[in-house]
């Protein structure tokens, strides 16, 4: 294998791009909560990765990440949007104000709402370690199904998650078979799940599997923001479970150019967060949906830069790179491999104009988008060298492999783009 590869899997609603070199694997993006990534790279035979990195806490992006972290994939370190932890310290601070939390996610006020939340869970840092997270799961039940389950009292953080469990196991019969909801239901009863941070691990993939049923027409919002709380609450139970180092970032909107400490990586836009929680207030259903929409708000992830003495990657994600301003400009001075801004669709076209190669035709461009519409950014066509992981003719998926070889990157095996 080459010293230094760019790789590119197609996984579950997204894509994770690998990169390995001397200086060790990186992992940005992972995809959805499919189960599929830890197998893909064992397939390929890749080994510890140093670091593990989320550009945007979406389905599309975190959702493969939650799954290393699950699988207990050899990790040095996670890089996580610092959104995903203040979400859960808004959740901690929530008022119990579910009717209004109802009605903005789109679904009548049923009798149940009056179920009785404000005190009845205790403070982050001052209680159960999983408080947050098990209302972060009430959240996401009641935007997923308009209901809150019916018990239990008192409403401890492991008898939450079981109850939130079994409300979207009863709402799922249908789909997985009856045979196997009893199952489910006496496994939880029996605690054979493996104690809270399991069950709240639970809670997202039931979450996300009710969120995909939601029609999108009629529930979007409530799609929209159960989806994101699902990933919330999967990751509240991995990391109360431990075992994992987490490093936090936080966007700045403006360009930084600070390298992280001990890697040959830079956050363009963000920098690392402190390791101590803040003090979440009073939190309404209003400042709770903002800090949901805050998380996955369109153009506005972490880009990050890997570089070293030969070559470099620039990690777009889902940043339009607005953080450069109107009239600044990112310089590629080294053949790089560039995620296209909003995986190569129109979305992102103003991001084109911000990238600046000595050498354009030493670079190679890679797209991802799967638009319905076959849209294309012009800016992408344009570029002298580019692929497309999901080919523009005929939709097949192909896997993307770059290697680093005589001063330029080579695709292994050799393949062209066929952007129509």
């Amino acid at each position: 294998m080459d010293s230094t590869t760019f790789r590119v899997l197609p996984v579950d609603r997204g894509e994770a791009c690998l990169l390995t070199s001397r200086r060790g694997a990186y992992l940005f993006d992972g995809g959805s909560l499919a189960g599929n990534l830890p197998r893909l790279l064992r397939e390929r035979r890749v080994g510890r990765l140093r670091a593990v990195v989320c550009t945007s806490a979406s389905a599309g992006r975190l959702g493969g990440i939650l799954d290393l972290m699950d699988s207990g994939y050899p990790v040095g370190e996670y890089w996580l949007p610092e959104g995903l932890r203040d979400l859960a310290l808004a959740a901690s601070g929530f008022d119990g104000g579910f009717p209004d939390w109802l009605i903005r996610c789109g679904w009548p006020v049923p009798v149940e709402a009056s179920f009785p939340v404000p005190g009845t869970l205790p403070p982050v840092g001052g209680g159960h370690p999983l408080a947050a997270g098990a209302k972060l799961a009430l959240l996401g039940a009641a935007a997923c199904t308009g209901r809150l389950p019916s018990r239990p009292r008192p409403m401890t953080p492991p008898a939450t998650f079981s109850a939130v469990a079994e409300l979207l196991l009863e709402r799922a019969a249908g789909s997985i078979g009856g045979d196997l909801l009893p199952l489910c239901l006496d496994a939880l009863a029996r605690d054979a799940a493996g104690g809270p941070e399991a069950r709240a691990v639970l809670c997202g993939r039931l979450l996300t599997h009710q969120t995909e049923g939601l029609a999108v027409s009629r529930r979007r919002v409530a799609r929209e923001v159960a989806g994101t709380l699902a990933l919330a609450v999967a990751a509240e139970g991995l990391l109360a479970r431990g075992g994992v180092r987490v490093r936090w970032f936080r966007q700045t909107g403006r360009l930084e150019e600070h390298l992280v400490p001990r890697h040959p990586v830079m956050c363009l836009n963000g920098l690392p967060a402190p390791d101590g929680p803040g003090s979440p207030g009073r939190v309404s259903a209003a400042g709770l949906l903002q800090a949901v929409r805050r998380l996955n708000a369109p153009a506005t992830g972490l880009a990050f830069r890997y570089g070293d003495a030969d070559c470099g990657a620039l990690i777009c994600g889902n940043s339009a790179l607005a953080f450069l301003g109107r009239r600044a400009a990112l310089p590629l001075t080294r053949p790089t491999v560039i995620t296209a801004p909003q995986q190569g669709g129109p979305g992102g076209e103003e991001a084109y104009g911000r990238i600046r190669s000595a050498d354009p035709s030493a670079d190679v461009w890679v797209r991802s988008h799967d638009s319905p519409a076959r849209r294309v950014a012009e800016g992408f066509r344009r570029q002298a060298v580019r692929c497309c992981l999901r080919d523009c003719r005929d939709r097949t998926v192909w896997e993307i492999l770059l290697a680093f070889d005589r001063g330029r990157w080579k695709r292994r095996p050799d393949g062209a783009c066929t952007c129509v």
